[in-house]
């Protein structure tokens, strides 16, 4: 005897609200991690980079031993981003590495902050151009 579908299962269990957060912020988690942690490897500076730079330093150190850092690495500090996290300046070659010598944990473009910069190795959105303003 042929049944219609209904007939043999059972009534069908629905997914509480929490069950959906808790999926949709593991879909955005598998999503996103892979896109961040790509964005923060290309915007790592080399150790000949000057200029405006974004440098990390560890929580644990004060704020004399940062502002000793980038001066010690002939630069000065423009203004804080986040514990720890500094918008520092400087036009010598090499900053960078120098910051780094002296207990820097990382050292970005300041780009890093940018979600376009984001959103643009994704293909999401376009580069911005290099060219002037119309």
């Amino acid at each position: 005897m042929i049944r219609a579908p209904d007939e043999t299962a059972g009534p069908r269990r629905r997914l509480s609200p929490g069950a959906w957060v808790l999926a949709c912020v593991l879909l955005v988690a598998v999503t996103w991690t892979p896109v961040l942690a790509l964005h923060i490897r290309n915007m790592t500076t080399a150790d000949s980079a000057a200029g405006t730079l974004l440098v990390v330093f560890p929580p644990t150190s004060s704020t004399r031993d940062v502002f000793r850092s980038i001066e010690a690495a002939q630069g000065s500090p423009v203004k804080p981003v986040a514990p720890g996290a500094w918008i520092v300046l400087s036009p010598d070659v090499g900053f960078a590495g120098r910051l780094r010598e002296r207990g820097a944990w990382s050292v970005y473009s300041p780009n890093v902050l940018s979600m376009r910069q984001v959103l643009s190795c994704t293909g999401m959105v376009a580069q911005p151009s290099a060219g002037p303003l119309p």
